[in-house]
């Protein structure tokens, strides 16, 4: 038995290598798995893979998307490279691809399509989080961590053509035919509309997606480096109207909580951190170090903060379309509403969606369409800017929290000072429940609107001129986001006499009378700013963007092998945006958030500034296709 064993050991080998698609593309999470067992692994990011396997085995190789591969293992041989091809039901299907559409299989592009049905029912924020994992080459990050936050979506390498010292670009996105200003200069920030309006689509109102990588994204030139994201939103049906109505709702909580240290084992590696610092000379060991009647009255502490404060976060989407058509004319529409709570404090998050549009035939050869839609977003949280630190770090405050700390003593909130009980970050000054409920506020306000219009006449009537369309389209965007902040002062105290002979806890060690400890002669009262001065801060910004682009294309089919296409199009877009920043300091508690209610000693400052930026494009394109 033994023997046999170590035999059937010594014939497994280790088997490596790289899974990639039909255009030599590497693809991610790909899954490698033995035939008949659970035993497998996925690609990596470079689609790469390693695996113990013996002499015999069977392993598959599947992505969804491609047909799958069979692989069957030679002794000795320990490189296998794949190479994974299209399913055969999608190469008929049609992919838009810009300014146009393709059959899947003349595509001579890398460009990816997504399954509109496989994000329909997931309750999300932002359209972008919805696409993790579904799409070979583009990556996600963010949009789920706090209400109203978006996705960040990079295609390929995010740092690619990425000026120095600046942050990597998100790609291009082209909603109907649209290009969504990025990168536009607000105030100190660049403001993406593109990646904005794209996060704030409702699935419900989605026909297509398509991911243009690489040469396929050239069409749109040099702002298209780093790819671009294709829309298609649906359109009116022939027949009686439809009515659809659509709901998720959604639960967002922690997977698993990070374990910390309780209070004993706290004191415990304090001691023995500090203890051990060989360049501590001067080191006093009764009040530098916990003390043993300290160490065990901390047996019996667990101030844990971040799980009395958190809470499971609640999301509901809520969507009704309506489609059909009447006599010449076909039109859709739809309205959604989404709402998300946080988990920590009153975080709030609310977004309503609307977009209505007719497609109308005036002629047996000419076309028009209009498309009204938008979007208005409003997010309110308590304003926290202690110490000039982010508001976003109440999780990791409240994580980091030593247990052996209350929230309060004698019903006074209390700072968290540590063993020198001296203040050394203004963290220590954080106190929750009193940042969230003494009426601080940061409110955003966003709201979007489109207009998209279009003309097209097609020369089919006559025999020399089939296939040949003009096609004339205007489009303008009109985006406003106002910012609203205040921020007072508030009060934590610091015990002056602790408890314990080391004098370093806050509640009562056996033999002590906690009523003097807790009495109000023994606090001190620190006045600190929310915002450093306390403040009022406004900002407003409008964007405006239109574009107008005509486009003649001619697409044709010779006898029974040639398919010739071709396409120019000129097309010119501009962007304006104004800024305007006002803030004042040292508000009155009674404020009522204008300018005009402050101290005397207040200061004001205003700040504003104008961007403009244009393009002029000429594009072409020609296509032809002999026998598929």
């Amino acid at each position: 038995m033994l023997a046999a064993s170590v035999s059937a050991f010594a014939q497994s080998q280790t088997i490596k290598g790289t899974v990639v698609d039909g255009n030599g593309e590497p693809i991610i999470g790909a899954s490698i798995i033995i035939d008949g067992t659970t035993t497998g692994t996925i690609t990596d990011m470079d689609g790469n893979y390693t695996l113990n396997v013996n002499p015999g085995d069977k392993l598959t190789v599947s992505f969804i998307g491609y047909d799958k591969e069979a692989i069957t293992i030679a002794e000795g041989q320990s490189v296998y490279n794949v190479t994974l091809h299209d399913e055969a039901t999608e190469m008929e299907e049609i992919v838009v691809v810009g300014y146009g559409v393709q059959k899947k299989a003349t595509l001579t592009g890398s460009v990816a399509t997504v399954d509109t049905e496989s994000i329909a029912d997931l309750s999300a924020g932002g359209l972008g989080s919805t696409l993790s994992g579904l799409v070979n080459g583009l990556s996600v990050s963010g949009g789920d961590g706090r209400p109203g936050e978006n996705a960040t979506i990079y295609i390929r390498d995010t740092n690619s053509l990425t000026d120095v010292g600046s942050t990597a670009q998100q790609p291009l996105f082209v909603i109907d035919g649209y290009i969504y200003p990025n990168d536009v200069k607000v105030g100190n920030t660049t403001q993406n509309y593109g990646a904005e309006a794209f996060n704030n689509l409702d699935p419900s109102v989605i026909e297509s997606i398509s991911v243009l990588k690489d040469a396929s994204a050239a069409v749109y030139g040099a702002r298209a480096a780093n790819g671009v994201i294709l829309v298609t939103t649906k359109k009116g049906h022939q027949g009686e109207p439809v009515i659809a109505y659509g709901g998720t709702f959604g639960i967002t909580n922690w997977i698993r909580k990070p374990k910390m240290l309780n209070a004993y084992d706290y004191g415990r590696l304090y001691n023995a951190v500090v203890a051990a610092d060989p360049t501590n000379t001067s080191l006093n060991h009764k009040t530098e170090l916990f003390q043993a009647d300290e160490l065990e009255a901390m047996k019996g502490l667990d101030y844990d903060l971040l799980d009395k404060y958190w809470s499971a976060g609640f999301t509901q989407q809520h969507s009704v379309t309506v489609s059909g058509a009447a006599g010449n004319a076909s039109y859709f529409g739809g309205v959604s509403f989404f709402n998300q709570d946080g988990n920590l404090g009153k975080l709030d998050y609310q977004r309503w969606n609307y977009r209505a549009g007719i497609d109308v035939t005036i002629a047996q050869w000419l076309k028009a369409n209009l498309t009204v839609s938008g979007d208005n977003g409003k997010k309110d949280k308590p304003l926290v800017k202690v110490g000039g630190t982010s508001d976003e770090k109440d999780f990791l405050l409240l994580l980091t929290h030593p247990k052996y700390i209350p929230e309060y003593v004698n019903g006074l909130p209390i700072a968290s000072y540590g063993v020198s009980n001296a203040q050394k970050s203004a963290d220590q000054l954080y106190h929750f429940e009193t940042l969230q409920n003494n009426g601080d506020y940061a409110k955003t306000v966003n709201q979007n609107t489109t207009f998209n219009a279009g003309l097209e006449y097609d020369f089919g009537w006559n025999e020399y001129t089939k296939g040949l369309k003009l096609k004339l389209t205007y489009s303008k965007s009109i985006s406003t986001d106002k910012n609203n902040q205040y921020g007072s002062d508030f009060t934590v105290y610091q015990l002056i006499n602790r408890s314990g002979s080391g004098q370093h806890l806050y509640t009562a060690v056996d033999g002590e009378d906690y009523a003097e400890i807790a009495n109000t002669d023994n606090m001190k009262a620190i006045t600190y700013s929310n915002g450093n001065p306390s403040y009022l801060y406004r900002t407003t910004t409008r964007t405006d963007n239109y574009q107008v682009n005509f486009q003649v294309s001619y697409n044709r089919k010779f006898g029974n092998h040639h398919d010739v296409g071709a396409l120019f199009s000129i097309e010119r877009g501009e962007t304006e945006s104004e800024y305007l920043e006002g803030q004042a300091t040292n508000p009155y508690s009674f404020t009522t958030g204008q300018s005009n209610s402050v101290t005397g000693n207040s200061t004001k400052t205003t700040v504003f500034s104008r961007s403009e930026s244009g393009t002029l494009s000429y594009i072409g394109r020609v296509n032809y296709n002999y026998d598929g």
